[in-house]
């Protein structure tokens, strides 16, 4: 019988699977349910007194016939709503079978979205709209996490965790299992969230066993170029140092690699626009290998107590061609299951055939 090797979460993993929990939870689900409610009631007194005050007699003509009446929007609209809640209840007993999916939202909004308001007063249409948005917000953070294939990367993390970390003043304490593994492509072996079993940056996943579309997608993890900006301006310097982001962007190497509208106004470079124009160029997608993250109920530790230093310490990466600084096991982005194990003074080798770019290695979790 083997014995399941020790992995730990760096600070930003730990991050990332607190808000996979959270967004992915049943509760955070139900919670999608009233604001639905909400907006349709609102929606049905709104037309209530569209009709009591005869509006629509003023709407109606011969070139657009109803198309901008209250009762165009009853018979087109309303019933948009209704499926979205339908929708939603219907997502809300699928998890009793571990089944995901991503909510109605967008279906619901593209449907609004063609349909006239001028039976509204300006203010009530203004009234709508933000609490229609402020629906589909909520909804969005189910859909970033179940999309298939995800589309968040550590850029995106970071931002979602700005957003939220009021949220969590203490991070759930989480097991890495890697006795339960998965692969990309193929359904996990248990619901929840995954970390790749060999690269410190990759995206951490949330996939399901049950329903159908919950494989185990690609992780997003550092490109060359992301290596080089994480090298220019730290680990804590991704994503918050404007500054820092917009010095490495504006460096003559960089220059071709991100387009001028990303990240210059008016001929002056914004630092503000520096994180999320790196960022776009900084990811590439990556099959791996993954290990189950259990996250450990009623069990917590502090955000701002979470020691990271070794974990940061190790994350180095090391060109090909120099030589290995610890013994232990390292890999490489640009080439699948690279994982090996070097010693103290060995020369990295190239990573033949590979699309990645240059070979950097870098040290694995999984030791």
């Amino acid at each position: 019988m083997s014995i399941p090797v020790s992995f730990e979460l760096s600070l930003w993993q730990k991050r990332q699977a607190t808000l996979l929990y959270h967004f992915a939870s049943l509760n955070y689900l139900k919670g999608l349910k009233p604001l639905i409610d909400s907006l349709i009631n609102g929606t049905d007194l709104l037309l209530d007194t569209a009709k009591e005050q005869g509006r629509d007699t003023l709407l109606v003509s011969s070139r657009w016939g109803a198309r901008d009446t209250a009762a165009n929007w009853d018979s087109y609209g309303f019933p948009a709503l209704i499926d979205f809640r339908e929708s939603t209840i219907r997502d809300i007993a699928q998890r009793a079978y571990e089944s995901y999916s991503i909510t109605g939202a967008n279906n619901c909004a593209r449907m609004l979205g063609e349909l006239s308001m001028i039976w509204a007063t300006r203010e009530e249409e203004d009234a709508f709209k933000d609490r229609l948005e402020q629906v589909i917000r909520y909804a969005a953070e189910i859909d970033d996490v179940m999309r298939r294939p995800p589309t968040n990367d550590d850029f995106t993390f970071w931002v979602t965790w700005n957003e939220n970390k009021a949220l969590f003043p203490r991070l759930p304490i989480f097991r890495v299992r890697t006795d339960v593994a998965g692969e990309t492509n193929r359904i996990p072996p248990r619901t929840g969230v995954y970390v790749p079993q060999d690269d410190p940056y990759g995206a951490l996943q949330f996939r399901w066993t049950g329903g159908g579309y919950g494989e185990l997608c690609e992780t997003y993890t550092f490109n060359e170029f992301g290596l080089r900006a994480l090298d220019a301006v730290g680990r804590d310097g991704l994503w918050g140092n404007q500054q820092a982001l917009l010095e490495f962007a504006m460096l003559p190497e960089n220059r071709g690699i991100i387009p001028d509208d990303y990240l210059i106004i008016e001929g002056v470079p914004d630092a503000e626009l520096a994180p999320s124009a790196v960022a776009r160029e900084a990811f590439v997608g990556r099959a791996c290998k993954w290990y189950f993250v259990e996250m450990v109920n009623g069990e917590f530790e502090s955000d701002q107590e979470v020691d990271d230093t070794a974990v940061i310490s190790t994350q180095r990466r090391v060109p090909a061609g120099q030589p290995c600084p610890r013994s232990g096991y390292w890999f490489t982005p640009a080439r699948k299951d690279s994982r090996q194990s070097f010693n103290k003074g060995d020369i990295f080798p190239e990573a033949g055939g590979s699309d990645y770019g240059a070979t950097f290695w870098l040290w694995s979790h999984d030791q």
